[in-house]
C-alpha cells in the first residue's frame, strides 16, 4: 500500500467515515475512493493516479496540505516544497485539527508575528 493511501484510509477512519460517506464528502464516486485506499484499480491492476483537481477535493474533506499530495503524486518536486523540520512537525500535530481549530491556530500565529515585530 502506498504513503497515499495508507494516508487517505487513515483520514476516513480518523473522522469515522464510511467509504460511501467520505466519498460523498470529497465529491468523488465510492468506487474510485476505494481503489485509491487500496492503491490499485482491481479491475485493471493499474495504479489510479489521481487529478490534480481530485488532490483538492481531498486535501479540503480531509484537511490536507494539497501541495503535499501533489508531491507525493509527482505533480511538484520535493524541493519545491522543502520546509524545516519543525514545519514539518506543526503539519503533522495539526493533521486531526478541525477547520475551527486551524482557524484557532493561524490567529496565534498572526499574533506572534505581531508581537515579534514589535519587539524588533
Amino acid at each position: 500500500m502506498s504513503v497515499f493511501s495508507s494516508l487517505i484510509k487513515e483520514c476516513r477512519l480518523n473522522q469515522k467515515l464510511s467509504i460511501r460517506s467520505a466519498a460523498t464528502l470529497i465529491g468523488i464516486s465510492y468506487t474510485y475512493l476505494n481503489n485509491l485506499e487500496k492503491g490499485l484499480d482491481k479491475s485493471t491492476g493499474t495504479v489510479n493516479k489521481p487529478t490534480p483537481e481530485t488532490l483538492k477535493l481531498i486535501s479540503s474533506a480531509y484537511h490536507l496540505e494539497y501541495s503535499y499530495l501533489l508531491e507525493l503524486w509527482g505533480y511538484l518536486a520535493k524541493s519545491d516544497l522543502e520546509v524545516s523540520p519543525k514545519v514539518q512537525e506543526l503539519l503533522t500535530t495539526c493533521k486531526g485539527f478541525t477547520d475551527k481549530d486551524i482557524d484557532l491556530v493561524i490567529e496565534f500565529a498572526k499574533y506572534l508575528l505581531w508581537k515579534n515585530s514589535k519587539e524588533t
